[in-house]
């Protein structure tokens, strides 16, 4: 029989990335959270996670986080028709893009974070790695570009995100004023959210361009849109995010012809029960992608 006192345990300290801040979470020392790590690595004869460099859980740890997902999610809709057994709230850990986070979100899960008590702890991630928080047992759920799912899981199409190459008319003037070509492209310095982010590559690739260029790194959706706005290069920009801003004309887009679209995908442990469902439901009825699911 599984100590869920003990999974709990574990959940947190990888959670929280260390025993100190996780004894502070649960309301223990980090002694007896640490003992409670151990007992558990006793208990099934391996460890359940790897402490240094980094700390991370091993496979039989990820196999365990996503049994601790799983329950946790049935036990909200054990709540429902066992009110008495309920605490204030309920935490939801999940994965998503900071595009999203940025754009349509908030009003998607609203009403429905109000209406289910439900608090989230969301982690942002890149649209194209996202889906490693799941596989690694961290996350209950997923938002990301990825159509794959992990095993246990489903995978639902969401929407489709529109992202336009945008940029200052001044900086368009300077480095694009004689259109595209391999030479301006090669120059003219680029905005990317992060090492993972390959939309600026899909881009240039839809471009027929292969090679390298200039950028800047820019690890926020609004310090992103501040950058471009900034003169300081052009950027793979929501074009929900930019309305405003290509309204008013103080961004256009260096290709007026090209655009990049990004499915998203809504990853989720099959055995997630009811208030998965329902917040899945939620998400496909949200009318804030620029394409229906």
């Amino acid at each position: 029989m599984i100590d869920y006192k003990l999974l709990e345990a574990l959940a947190t300290v990888v959670e929280c990335g260390g025993f100190e801040r996780a004894g502070l979470a649960l309301g223990l020392s980090q002694s007896a959270v640490s003992q409670r790590i151990r007992t558990l690595e006793i208990r099934l004869g391996q460890p359940v996670l790897v402490r240094s460099p980094v700390l991370k859980a091993t496979p039989a740890g990820q196999r365990l986080l996503n049994h601790v997902q799983q329950v946790q999610l049935l036990e909200r809709d054990l709540t429902k028709s066992i009110p008495a057994l309920s605490e204030p709230t309920a935490r939801l850990r999940i994965a998503l893009n900071a595009d999203s986070l940025a754009t349509w979100w908030a009003a998607a899960v609203g009403s429905f974070c109000a209406d289910e008590t439900l608090l989230l702890d969301l982690v942002v991630e890149d649209q194209d790695i996202g889906l490693r928080r799941m596989r690694e047992g961290d996350v209950a759920a997923c938002l990301c570009s990825s159509p794959q799912p992990v095993a246990g899981a489903r995978c639902v199409p969401i929407g489709t995100m529109i992202y336009m190459p945008l940029a200052t008319p001044e900086y368009v003037d300077r480095y694009f004023g004689n259109g595209l070509s391999e030479a301006s492209l090669q120059n003219a310095p680029a905005i990317v959210f992060g090492p993972n982010d390959q939309l600026q590559h899909r881009f240039l690739a839809q471009c027929g361009y292969h090679g390298t260029f200039p950028h800047h790194l820019c690890p926020s959706s609004e310090g992103f849109v501040n950058l471009a706005l900034a003169g300081m290069g052009y950027g793979m920009i929501p074009e929900m995010q930019a309305r405003p801003e290509i309204a008013a004309g103080r961004l256009v887009s260096i290709a007026p012809e090209q655009t990049l679209e990004v499915r998203l995908y809504w990853h989720f442990w099959r055995h997630g029960g009811g208030v998965m469902d329902r917040l899945t439901s939620a998400l496909r009825s949200a009318a804030m992608l620029n394409s229906s699911a």
